[in-house]
């Protein structure tokens, strides 16, 4: 009898097995953009409206993205239907904020249909989402190959804030008065009491959302992403768009990010941090 119940129980658990699944029921959409950009969208039947919502905001996320370049290789967005699902395709619990994840060529996307209880996305939300991700997939075709590009060594302050900047993201940001009240009030492990250390850095153990990001990413995502996007405005501010596009043909040409950086900007990567730091702290947006 308990051998049965057990059949049972196997037979109902595999009966009420997620759709998304069975790579059998997958859909796809085409499109094709300007230049000749290719997007392919995969989606399982119940997402059929979403996907239609996703392809029709690639073509206008792809024009916003025109002066960081173009899709060299075609790239698969795979949309699956809810968060759950979303967070197995990419291997990570605790995200719950997070709503897409890219790659060279692949981006998974949580269906837009799931991002709020009764509501759906306008398409403007959407649109901006996809051209976030879709800078990342620039990103690294422009820097590497489909081999080498986790291997680049970009920090996360880039790759978020040149996706954020190129998505016009600010207005979803903590602004740098936020980052300045972090820093502030953090506990320094040498330095003046007012969170910086020498020469106007500030110095952390637990984590710093510029240059030691990782602990802070799960539960400080806030900071994280507006530091990020912060310091890529800065960035470019500083130097221009041309220097800074040049740090990724730089790295297509072979180099790792830190040298490419180096040879781009003039300075090496972890100098740039600390200059942003210093701008943080002694609130140089106020001026």
């Amino acid at each position: 009898m308990r051998t049965a119940l057990v059949g049972l129980l196997l037979l109902a658990s595999v009966a009420c097995a997620p759709r998304y699944r069975s790579k059998e029921s997958l859909r796809s959409l085409t499109v094709t953009a300007e230049g000749g950009q290719v997007v392919r969208v995969q989606y399982w039947p119940d997402d059929a409206a979403s996907a239609e919502q996703v392809s029709q905001a690639i073509p206008a996320a792809l024009a916003r993205l025109r002066p960081w370049g173009k899709l060299a290789v075609p790239v698969t967005i795979t949309l699956y239907p809810s968060h759950e699902a979303f967070e197995a395709a990419i291997y990570r619990e605790g995200y719950g904020w997070l709503r897409a994840w890219a790659r060279y060529d692949t981006i998974d996307l949580q269906s837009p249909r799931s991002w709020a209880l009764f509501v759906g996305p306008e398409q403007k939300d959407v649109e901006e989402l996809l051209t976030h991700e879709l800078t990342h997939c620039i990103m690294y075709q422009q820097a590497g190959s489909e081999w080498s590009w986790p291997y680049k060594g970009i920090p996360l302050w880039f790759r978020e804030g040149m996706a954020s900047v190129a998505a016009d993201q600010g207005h979803r940001r903590k602004s740098p008065e936020f980052i300045y009240g972090f820093y502030s009030s953090s506990s320094p492990t040498s330095g003046s009491g007012d969170g910086a250390g020498e020469g106007g850095t500030a110095v952390r153990s637990n984590g710093d959302p510029v240059s030691d990001p990782e602990p802070l990413y799960q539960s400080d995502q806030e900071v994280v992403y507006a530091s990020a996007h912060w310091a890529f405005q800065f960035l470019l501010d500083r130097y221009g768009m041309e220097r800074v596009r040049k740090i990724l043909d730089e790295m297509n040409d072979g180099r790792l990010f830190n040298a490419a950086f180096q040879s781009a900007i003039g300075i090496p990567p972890d100098e740039f941090e600390a200059d942003f730091r210093k701008y943080i702290l002694w609130r140089g947006w106020e001026r």
